[in-house]
């Protein structure tokens, strides 16, 4: 079982109140009627978007034949995508929760201690977690206290996509892509020129869900494997290194200045930046595979490739930092628990994984990427795991209580006010982390080897 330092939580003090009321009397959401012939309901939670259009479609087959039979019926509800964890710890603290739900890797520590999820092996068949057993590493996001407590279901490489008429149409190259932090400029700079106000170079989202998680953290790990997210944080010598935020904040500063930035990056979230990818007017986006089957959805036509990520100048490229994401876990509020592992395990199965490749989502098996409906798909298979593709280590950054700015406010900041200093910013933000997870550490809120590879 998980390591009780990790559920004494006076560094989550508000999820474990909002847990202890909702652990009073097991408040799941699915019947609990004792009737043979009546069929049990199986709420699910999921982020809305194209995945989840693909599951609901699974299920709504999946109900009338595999369900009934087993007598279940899933009730299946796609939630907010931009409030979506808001919404699940809502859910836990006013006795709403689901029977399972798609877990955030980055959140899955704060439901672990806030008491909201259940350990797997207790539930989950041992063929399900030893398929698993690749994401299942000591230091991953989905285990604490050495056991899993979400299985994934997708592989969230990271690249950078281009549209490669723009290069093109730019005098560039699509097939020898930026690689350093001055050659996106530069790329960039092409790009807008073209463009004309209808194209610009780069699209930086900041108001996306997980923007600096995703459009930040990941290129500076990229150059770095001392690195972990959330600060940036070396588990090997248990600190911060924040500092090395700057490069990529000058290089992100620079194309606002210049405006070869798609226009509105303070309020530009993840749905609108894809759009705008999709009708072609930005040449380039880091982002995940994920971006494939929303560009599907869209019915976009624009000749894109994944390239591999850019590094600060001086650096290489030594990894590509991955999710194995759309984790799913069993909340420990279910009235029906054995019912709702049947479903888990549909839930990260190989029809459902089959089911999501059919609208271009990237799986996490190897023979569902070499199947009919994905193995002619160019742009997938550019993202389809390789060498470099590293499942990013977990990290404490979302268990510590940190005074002043957070992580994510401090990028935001920097970003948005080209005249603050880099320096003192950064070193302040280092400081905070590194004060609260010694704090956390030494109060035993938190296990320094929990992180360790």
């Amino acid at each position: 079982m998980i390591d009780p330092s990790l559920t004494r939580r006076g560094l989550l003090g508000t999820l474990a109140a909002g847990a202890a009321g909702v652990l009073v009397g097991c408040g799941g959401s699915s019947s609990g009627s004792t009737d043979p012939d009546e069929l049990t309901t199986i709420v699910v939670w999921d982020r809305a978007g194209a995945h989840a259009k693909a599951r609901q479609e699974f299920f709504r087959t999946w109900n009338q034949q595999q369900g009934r039979s087993l007598g279940i019926a899933v009730r299946y509800e796609p939630q907010a995508t931009d409030k979506y964890e808001e919404i699940v710890r809502l859910g836990f603290q006013t006795k709403r929760a689901p029977d399972l739900f798609h877990s955030p890797s980055a959140q899955l520590g704060a439901f672990v201690a806030a008491g909201w999820v259940q350990p797997l092996p207790d539930l989950v068949g041992k063929a399900v977690l030893d398929k698993a057993a690749p994401y299942h590493q000591k230091n991953s996001e989905l285990v604490w206290g050495g056991v899993p407590y979400a299985v994934p279901t997708t592989a969230f490489t990271n690249r950078m996509v281009i549209n490669t008429d723009l290069f093109e149409k730019a005098g560039l190259d699509p097939e020898s892509p930026p690689a350093t932090f001055s050659e996106v400029r530069k790329a960039a700079a092409a790009i807008t020129r073209i463009g004309k106000g209808d194209a610009f170079g780069m699209l930086i989202p900041i108001k996306a869900t997980g923007f600096r998680q995703w459009s930040v953290d990941i290129l500076l790990m990229a150059a770095d494997p001392a690195l972990a997210q959330f600060g940036l944080f070396n588990a090997a010598t248990q600190t911060y290194e924040s500092a090395k935020y700057a490069p990529l904040l000058e290089l992100y500063r620079s194309m606002l200045s210049d405006k070869t930035a798609y226009p509105g990056a303070a309020t530009l979230t993840s749905d609108v930046a894809i759009n705008a990818f999709g009708k072609g007017e930005a040449g380039m986006y880091v982002t995940s595979s994920a971006v494939v089957s929303s560009l599907a959805d869209l019915g976009s036509e624009v000749k894109a490739a994944a390239v591999p990520l850019p590094v600060p100048d001086g650096q290489k490229l030594v990894r590509s930092p991955m999710n194995a994401g759309y984790p799913y876990a069993i909340s420990s509020t279910t009235e029906n628990p054995e019912k709702a592992a049947k479903v888990f395990e549909v839930m990260v199965g190989d029809g459902m994984q089959e089911a999501l490749a059919a609208k271009a989502a990237p799986p996490l098996n190897a023979a569902v990427w070499d199947s009919a409906a994905i193995k002619d798909n160019a742009l997938l298979q550019q993202y389809r795991p390789a060498e470099r593709d590293e499942q990013w280590p977990k990290t404490p950054g979302g268990l510590l209580q940190v005074d002043g700015e957070s992580v994510d406010q401090t990028v935001e900041k920097l970003l948005l006010d080209p005249s603050a200093a880099l320096g003192p910013a950064l070193t302040a933000m280092q400081q905070r982390m590194q004060a609260a997870y010694d704090a956390a550490v030494k109060n035993g809120e938190i296990d320094p080897q929990e992180f360790q590879a």
